[in-house]
């Protein structure tokens, strides 16, 4: 079953600052050392991967705040896939994030031994969530080169996501606790050789950040799902 796109983006919102602009304050969730995991599932609901994020170093500089984290991808089998470097801002309150991180897992994990260019939008979440707000798209592309310098471009991977909408605030639990979440859809196209488009459903919650995810078809058939299955707070 394929994974669902959103998914590695999710698993990255949740921190918090030691030092807050007053607009982010409400979206700034951890501190240094905290960790998540955030488990991915096909539609059969059989586990098909990780993704563990840990918070290394927050600082502030000038009016922007930003977080330093390192996120691990495992298989279902529990290796270590890849492993990413990124950072997410707040600025003017909202939250910035790395685009980097949109990269679908598949590819990530068929090209990590190549160097990576990142070129797009951010993603971002603003701190006036509320039901019916139409949040700004976002878009990524990912161009691959060899260690020895040569392009590959047809190994490109671009990433398209429209249509960002606040259905409404619910109520969900995980293993990892019970949250208070805003509901925010989206649509999201993938294009390598191939072209991918899904649906996406993601439960962000100001205290714990994403805690859950689904991945439709255009049919509305479930591609699969994640949930925050671990929160670790310092």
């Amino acid at each position: 079953m394929r994974k669902p796109f959103t998914l590695l983006w999710l698993a990255i919102v949740s921190m918090s600052f030691h030092t807050l602009h007053p607009d982010c304050e409400s979206l700034i969730f951890f501190k240094e050392g905290t960790k998540t995991t955030m488990t991915y599932y096909n539609d059969d609901g059989k586990v098909t991967g990780s993704a563990k994020t840990t918070y290394k170093k927050v600082e502030k500089i000038g009016p922007t705040t930003m977080a330093s984290a390192t996120q691990e991808n495992y298989d279902k089998k529990g290796k270590l896939a890849s492993s990413t470097d990124f950072t997410i801002k707040c600025e003017n309150g909202s939250l910035l994030f790395d685009m980097k991180l949109m990269m679908p897992q598949q590819q990530a994990e068929s090209f990590k031994d190549l160097e990576m260019t990142v070129d797009g939008a951010d993603k971002e979440i603003p701190s006036d969530l509320s039901a019916g707000s139409v949040l700004k798209d976002a878009q990524v592309k990912f161009s691959f080169k060899s260690k020895s310098g040569m392009a590959m471009p047809m190994m490109n991977v671009s990433v398209w996501i429209t249509d960002r909408k606040v259905e409404g605030k619910e109520s969900v639990t995980t293993s990892a606790g019970t949250f208070d979440c805003f509901k925010i859809t989206e649509n999201v196209e993938v294009k390598t050789i191939l072209k991918v488009k899904t649906k996406t459903a993601s439960w962000f919650s100001n205290e714990a950040g994403v805690v859950k995810t689904e991945s439709y078809k255009d049919n509305g058939k479930l591609v699969g799902k994640s949930e925050l299955t671990e929160l670790i707070k310092k």
